[in-house]
């Protein structure tokens, strides 16, 4: 690799330097934007709440361009859960995994339930989004309806699913 000269260090210095105050500002704007986002969201769904008392969950209703066999091939586990309870009558563990793999969710577990399982009790003790009835059957709670409904807004969530 040639040496650099220190007239061409000192131009590539200044450029990092400028490329690096960029990101930040950058960062600094994307970190504001994501909190009017978030609170534009929330004033959103409370009054959504307020005019529509009986229909408590508005549903997203975007179609996925995607197959069903392969909706949630793309994203998380947990974020497959939230959608998939949104959006579905509460589920036991068994029933959600089978919905899980039978829209795409790639797992390598021998035991695909017991992930499934892993994931919704991190998911009740970590973020309380889900609980379990007396049943054995799982539900959102309300901060999960919220955190889905966050989640369906961002870019990376709408990729995964084929959205965009």
């Amino acid at each position: 690799m040639p040496l650099l000269t220190d007239e061409l260090k000192t131009h590539y210095e200044a450029v990092l330097e400028h490329l690096e105050s960029e990101r930040h500002q950058t960062l600094q704007q994307v970190i504001a934007g994501q909190a009017r986002l978030k609170e534009l969201h929330n004033s959103i769904a409370t009054l959504q709440k307020s005019l529509h008392p009986e229909n408590q969950s508005f549903r997203y209703s975007s179609a996925s361009t995607r197959p069903h066999h392969l909706k949630y091939a793309n994203i998380s586990v947990r974020w497959a859960i939230l959608d998939t309870l949104h959006d579905s009558q509460p589920m036991t563990t068994a029933a959600l995994a089978d919905a899980l793999k039978s829209a795409g969710v790639q797992s390598k577990a021998a035991n695909f339930a017991n992930n499934v399982s892993a994931v919704l009790s991190t998911t009740m003790t970590k973020h309380n989004e889900v609980q379990q009835l007396p049943d054995g059957r799982w539900e959102l709670t309300d901060n999960g309806i919220e955190a889905i409904e966050h989640i369906r807004t961002t870019l990376k969530f709408r990729r995964g699913i084929g959205l965009l």
